[in-house]
C-alpha cells in the first residue's frame, strides 16, 4: 500500500522563511530568544506528544561535526560535515523563495559545532552539487523531496572529524534502528542557539512509491538537512537527510532522502583536491 495518499493534505518542506544569520563571529549577533509561548503550536509541527528533544554535547562527535547552515539572503537548516571541506543538506536550504532565486556559494556559511555563539570550525562556501533536474519551486511535490539533497564544498577545510555515510542494506538499516539507535538532530528554530536531538526515534521504513525513508522523530522548522544517524558502539553513520513532512489522517511522518541516492555524488566530491 503506498505511503503517500490524498489524504496527506499538506507537505512542509522545512527550514524556510527563519531569520537570516552569517557568520556569528563576523556579525557579533547575539544569541537568539525563544519564541513567545504563543508561537511554539506552530512550531510543534513534526512533534507529536511528548517533545523528546534534548541537547546535544556540540564539543564531542559526532555532534561536533553538524552544524548550522547559515544563509546571507534569509534563513538557516542544519547540515552535517561529510569531509574536510563537503557538507550534505537538503537542496531546498540554498534557495530563497522569495527571491527566486539560489543562494551564492559565498553567502552561505557552515559552522560546526555551534552552540549559543561559540563554535568548532566555520568556512563559506565556495562550490554547490545539487541532485540532477531538482526545481526548487516544486519542491512539495514527491518527485522533488526524493532528490531535495545537496553537496556543499567549502572554502577552507574543517579539522573537525567528518561523519561517515552508512554502507548498509536497508534492512540491516532497520534492524539497527530498532534496537533504539537512530538519532536526528539539528537546530530547530524553537532551539536555533543550539543542536538538539531525538535519540531512539522511529525508522518506519521506506516509501513504496518513492525513494524516501519515513520516519517519526521530532522535528520541526530549521531540521531540514539534518543527519538521520545511526550510532552503535561509539560509531556513527548517516544513513539519510531529514527534508521534510507530510501530514496524514493520523499524525505527521517525516521524511529523509536516504544515502544511495546520492552516494556515487558524495563520492565524487570527496574525490576532488
Amino acid at each position: 500500500m503506498p505511503f503517500w495518499r490524498a489524504s496527506a493534505a499538506f507537505l512542509l518542506a522545512l527550514g524556510l522563511a527563519l531569520p537570516a544569520f552569517a557568520d556569528p563571529a563576523a556579525t557579533g549577533l547575539a544569541p537568539t530568544a525563544a519564541p513567545a509561548a504563543a508561537a511554539r503550536s506552530t512550531l510543534r509541527i513534526g512533534i507529536v506528544g511528548v517533545d523528546n528533544r534534548v541537547p546535544a554535547d556540540s564539543t564531542q562527535w559526532p555532534w561536533i561535526a553538524i552544524g548550522r547552515l547559515n544563509r546571507e539572503i534569509g534563513g538557516h537548516c542544519t547540515a552535517a560535515l561529510i569531509g574536510a571541506r563537503q557538507v550534505l543538506t537538503a537542496a531546498h536550504c540554498l534557495f530563497n523563495t522569495t527571491t527566486q532565486r539560489w543562494a551564492l556559494p559565498v553567502e552561505v556559511h557552515f559552522v560546526a559545532g555551534y552552540r549559543r555563539g561559540k563554535y568548532a570550525a566555520h568556512s563559506k562556501a565556495q562550490r554547490f552539487t545539487i541532485a540532477p533536474g531538482y526545481n526548487p519551486n516544486r519542491r512539495n511535490e514527491l518527485t522533488e523531496i526524493a532528490r531535495d539533497w545537496a553537496i556543499i564544498e567549502l572554502e577552507q577545510p574543517l579539522d573537525v572529524k567528518p561523519i561517515p555515510l552508512t554502507k548498509r542494506s536497508l534492512e540491516d538499516t532497520m534492524a539497527a534502528a530498532k534496537s533504539g539507535e537512530l538519532n536526528v538532530a539539528g537546530y530547530a528554530v524553537d532551539y536555533g542557539e543550539q543542536l538538539m536531538r531525538d535519540q531512539g526515534c522511529q525508522l518506519l521504513g521506506e516509501a513504496t512509491d518513492f525513494k524516501l525513508l519515513k520516519h517519526r522523530c521530532d522535528v520541526t522548522f530549521g531540521v531540514s538537512g539534518a543527519p538521520l544517524l545511526l550510532i552503535q558502539d561509539g560509531q556513527a553513520e548517516i544513513i539519510g537527510i531529514h527534508n521534510a513532512i507530510a501530514g496524514t489522517d493520523k499524525n505527521p511522518i517525516a521524511t529523509a532522502v536516504p544515502v544511495s541516492a546520492f552516494a556515487k555524488s558524495v563520492s565524487g566530491a570527496l574525490s576532488l583536491k
